[in-house]
């Protein structure tokens, strides 16, 4: 009896993992321009600043005029920008170590690895400073 709740157990666990990642939505931007810069310092270590910009969300407005309605109101809650979304700029940053790994593996460059040391936003973008190892 131990073994049938278990393996009940294990397909329910399985079900709501598979439902889970069905219904993850994609992000609310797209990925404009990526740029690979590579540089040797004066120590004569790699190093790279690889930038990912987003293509520009238009800013959603309400008429100011007229009445809202419910289903208007709750669109506009849920409407998110990179520029205003902490959530969405570490889903872009997440998506820039992932596409700065396939850029430098493209490119041949930091075949030993490489370090992250800095990253830097602006408006629509972002950018991972670092060096190889």
């Amino acid at each position: 009896m131990d073994r049938k709740i278990m393996s009940r157990l294990f397909l329910l666990l399985l079900s709501t993992a598979l439902v889970a990642c069905s219904t993850t939505s994609k992000p609310d931007y797209e990925v404009e321009q990526q740029t690979l810069h590579k540089r040797q310092n004066a120590q004569g270590k790699s190093e790279f600043a690889f930038i990912v910009t987003v293509k520009p969300t238009p800013q959603m407005e309400l008429a100011k005029n007229k009445p809202i309605s419910k289903k208007q109101l709750e669109k506009f809650s849920e409407f998110k920008r990179v520029e205003e979304s902490p959530e969405l700029k570490l889903a872009l940053e997440d998506q820039a170590v992932s596409l700065l790994q396939q850029a430098l593996k493209k490119d041949g460059y930091c075949r030993a690895g490489y370090s992250i040391k800095n990253v830097y936003w602006r408006q629509r973008s972002v950018q991972l400073r670092g060096y190889c190892l």
